[in-house]
């Protein structure tokens, strides 16, 4: 049995073993949290797994006999990882500089490439006119698509042009604007800082209300744009990207220009640990392998495959529309089919439909995307990678009532017979026995595969070539509207086939003389002659017993001046008659009432008549068909 001595021995044993594992976990403790803590929190950081979304390629678009119009090609993209490559990697912009300068000398070469090829088969084109049989439209647009799809693209989206002097672009200010009241005070900009609160004190003090009686937010219309010059917002964010980011400070000024709108871009995204940011689009393979080969100088970016849009196609611009990357309205609001940010599988860096049945069959279009997740070493390496049980899933494929030959019929008519007047027109073409859309040509038009590159062209284009006309262009209709006036007549009772009217070149009415100048001689018709010989006359007769209240009813009935509800937008126009004039007064008391000067005139498609070429399409189907209005 062991005695009191011997027992204390032992527990002082026992403490001293207590202490010293105590202490020596306590000195690890301290190591670990104290003088090597800032090391393992960024090393922590270095292996946080980053959850991305990975985008399904777009479905494709054809014709209604299955031929291609969109479809994608494979290309690769150069992919961000915050944590790798932003978070702590002190070399950020180093690399950053590198890979835009092999990104812009590719571009330039790409370019080239293409500007000698264009010039080249121009010349082959002009040796050799007697023989374009084999050059058909769709060859040569599947040629431009490919050249465009070889150029890669840094994804900048500030609307800042890239060289200097600096001058904003049309597209996206309100999204800049929303970022420089944001940012005002960190980036020093005094005026917007200064206007946002004087705004805000005027919504307290004198608040305005809208149409619908809902406050005005006076702060949020505030335009930053119209208060910052385009150079003093990229200095103040080169001053702010040196002093908190690390920034070189001897950049010259277009690769500062670059750096602030990647940066930017980065920004506006929502490049974080939960989204990654695509540096670039199209990336040539041989720069991939470059890449590859010297991983380790360029940690935290990954090499993803993406599908990149490829028009097979030169016409129907209009009708297919463009793609293009969410912006913050379109995000955060309802503009243009969102919130998108309440939508699964997207997120701000990806691109949607923006105009045409790119933008109205969206929801089919864009798939259902995946999500990877991936965890990096010290190096930036992936170590580990997992996709979801739901991969990325393709949008679904769209085939569409477009005859692919009469479409490139209609364009080559239209700008053969309009291009020397420097006019612009449309041509639509249906199936009156099921209202489907064959052919719906605008012109000017454009090319789809390098609409971004020619934005700035396009919209300085005085003929607004990125109008529809055949769906948005409002026009008055002449004597395409008599056939309504002489149904309306018929339906009426104020005339029947066996009516005849005199005509001697005018007509007289209320103190004014109308005059009809479709004939050389004098002639007595009926309905039929009357149609046959386009006689104003004939038709003044029957304005002016019709009335403009009852010649209305019957425009709307053939639905001219109300939308036809085409999926691809459309203006509505108006139908001439005292309803419409009266909205018109109420808007300029000025206008004078409705006469019955007006009646006779809007009998023969003139006074306030004014309807898109797809209804009047539309309207004579409805009499070819029989009476069906689709």
């Amino acid at each position: 049995m062991l005695n009191k001595p011997q027992l204390l021995r032992r527990l002082l044993a026992l403490c001293g073993l207590l202490l010293l594992c105590s202490g020596v976990a306590l000195s690890q403790l301290f190591q670990l949290q104290i003088l090597s803590g800032e090391k393992y929190v960024r090393r922590s950081a270095e292996f946080l797994t980053t959850t991305s979304t990975v985008s399904a390629a777009r479905g494709e678009i054809l014709d209604r006999y299955g031929r291609p119009l969109v479809t994608n090609n494979t290309g690769f993209s150069l992919v961000l990882i915050y944590s790798s490559f932003w978070d702590g990697n002190d070399k950020r912009f180093d690399t950053l500089l590198d890979l835009t300068h092999r990104i812009q000398t590719k571009q330039n070469a790409a370019k080239a490439a293409a500007a000698t090829d264009t010039s080249s088969d121009t010349s082959a084109d002009a040796a050799d006119s007697t023989d374009t049989s084999s050059d058909t439209p769709t060859d040569t647009a599947q040629a431009v698509s490919a050249d465009t799809a070889a150029i890669p693209s840094i994804n900048d989206r500030l609307p800042i042009t890239q060289s200097a002097p600096f001058t904003y672009n049309s597209a996206s200010l309100t999204e800049l604007s929303g970022y420089m009241k944001d940012s005002a005070k960190s980036l020093g900009l005094d005026a917007v800082t200064a206007a946002v609160d004087a705004a805000k004190q005027a919504s307290e003090t004198d608040p305005k209300t809208d149409e619908n009686g809902s406050i005005i937010d006076q702060a949020a219309q505030v335009d930053a744009t119209k208060l910052v010059s385009p150079t003093e917002f990229i200095n103040a964010m080169r001053a702010y990207m040196e002093k908190n980011l690390g920034m070189p400070a001897d950049l010259s000024l277009s690769d500062a220009r670059t750096m602030v709108g990647i940066y930017y871009s980065m920004r506006t995204v929502g490049f974080s640990n939960q989204a990654t940011y695509t540096l670039a689009d199209n990336v040539p393979m041989d720069l991939i392998a470059y890449i590859k080969e010297h991983s380790a100088d360029f940690q935290g970016i990954e090499i993803q495959s993406e599908a990149v849009r490829q028009y097979d196609t030169a016409t129907a611009a209009h009708l297919l529309g463009t793609i293009g990357s969410l912006t913050s309205d379109e995000w955060n609001s309802d503009k243009n089919g969102g919130p998108y940010k309440d939508k699964t599988g997207y997120q701000m860096s990806d691109l949607i439909g923006k105009s045409g049945l790119e933008s109205a069959l969206e929801s089919y279009l864009h798939g259902t995307a995946g999500s990877r997740t991936v965890e990096t070493d010290l190096g930036g390496s992936a170590i580990a990678e997992q996709t979801t049980a739901t991969a990325p899933k393709p949008g679904d494929n769209v085939i569409t009532t477009i005859d692919l030959d009469l479409q490139e019929v209609a364009e080559k008519s239209l700008e053969s017979n309009l291009s020397a007047y420097g006019k612009g027109g449309a041509a639509v073409a249906l199936d009156p026995n099921t209202g489907e859309v064959l052919a719906m040509a605008s012109y000017p038009t454009y090319d789809l595969a390098n609409y971004n590159k020619n934005y700035a062209s396009i919209q300085a284009d005085s003929r607004h070539p990125e109008v529809n006309r055949a769906t948005s262009g409002v026009y008055p209709p002449g004597s395409t509207f008599k056939m309504v006036t002489a149904i309306a007549g018929l339906e009426e009772g104020i005339i029947s086939g066996d009516t005849y009217v005199t005509c001697a070149g005018t007509y007289e009415y209320g103190g004014q003389t109308f005059r009809c100048n479709n004939h050389d001689t004098p002639m007595t018709l009926n309905v039929t002659d009357a149609l046959k010989y386009s006689c104003n006359t004939f038709f003044y007769t029957v304005g002016q017993k019709l009335t403009g209240e009852h010649l209305e009813q019957w425009t709307k009935k053939f639905g001219l001046g109300t939308a036809t509800g085409i999926e691809v937008g459309e203006a509505t126009g108006q139908a001439a008659g005292p309803t419409y004039r009266e909205q018109q007064r109420k808007a300029d008391p000025a206008i004078r009432e409705w006469q019955g000067g007006d009646d006779l005139n809007a009998a023969i498609g003139q006074s306030d008549n004014g309807f898109t070429p797809l209804q009047l399409a539309n309207y004579v189907s409805a009499i070819v068909n029989g009476g069906t209005l689709y």
